[in-house]
């Protein structure tokens, strides 16, 4: 996408690494991470995706954009048991091969880049198949329950030493939403508009009820409990 080729550059320093995001994956999987097999959808620069495989998992990341690759190839050690590639989370059966995984992670908001829920029950579908019998689907989202509630225009200004990130939400006749970001750093400014699907957790739910066998939901990555007024949605489904 033009939108993340463009901020490839601020990206680590606009959304550096979460070690939550890493304890939380960890646990997950039975608490060690040891020759775990990992799928990173959406795996941006690379940084979640290393952090796991210097943890002794087997990584494979995947990104949409080009940029984003070519950046987390930059960064990764070349020791690990990591491999990142173009990809598109709507044809992961044409990357890896079925129960392979011990998990597969769709962190960042990504899910919400596919344009429809006859999309998502598809990916859903797809990963599933990829998942080994007992394995995990871990992904988070914004929580669009509470930006639909309340109508919320915009999330948190992002500042950094160099950057300044604006983020805006247009809510469309559709029910859906255009995320509208302004990139600023000195005298330059980067402005883009990408339209996102505002899925609510009671539709992700029957989505993957059919499929998983136990459904969690959080609030964030530490574990507390999802409410219609948490700023996530981070869910954990067993298949």
């Amino acid at each position: 996408m033009p939108f993340y080729s463009q901020i490839v550059e601020a990206y680590d320093q606009l959304f550096p690494l979460n070690m939550k995001q890493v304890e939380f994956v960890e646990n997950a999987v039975g608490g060690n991470l040891a020759a775990k097999r990992i799928m990173d959808i959406g795996c941006g620069t690379g940084s979640l995706s290393i952090a796991l495989a210097r943890r002794s998992a087997a990584v494979r990341g995947f990104d949409y954009d080009r940029e984003m690759v070519i950046k987390a190839e930059e960064k990764r050690p070349q020791a690990l048991d990591l491999q990142f590639q173009e990809g598109d989370m709507k044809a992961t059966a044409a990357l890896y091969s079925n129960s392979m995984f011990d998990a597969v992670l769709c962190f960042g908001n990504t899910l919400v880049h596919l344009t429809s829920l006859d999309e998502v029950k598809a990916v859903f579908s797809n990963i599933s198949k990829q998942i080994l019998q007992g394995g995990k689907f871990l992904f988070q989202i914004i929580n669009y329950d509470r930006i639909l509630a309340e109508n919320v225009d915009a999330l948190p200004t992002i500042q950094t030493d160099k950057y300044n990130f604006v983020r805006n939400y247009i809510h469309r006749s559709d029910g859906n939403i255009d995320f509208e970001t302004i990139l600023s750093t000195g005298d330059e400014k980067i402005e883009n508009t990408v339209p996102l699907l505002a899925v609510t957790q009671s539709q992700i739910v029957e989505l993957l009820e059919p499929i998983f066998g136990d459904i969690k939901c959080y609030g964030g990555f530490d574990g507390s409990d999802w409410s219609k007024d948490t700023f996530h949605l981070v869910v954990e489904a067993t298949k």
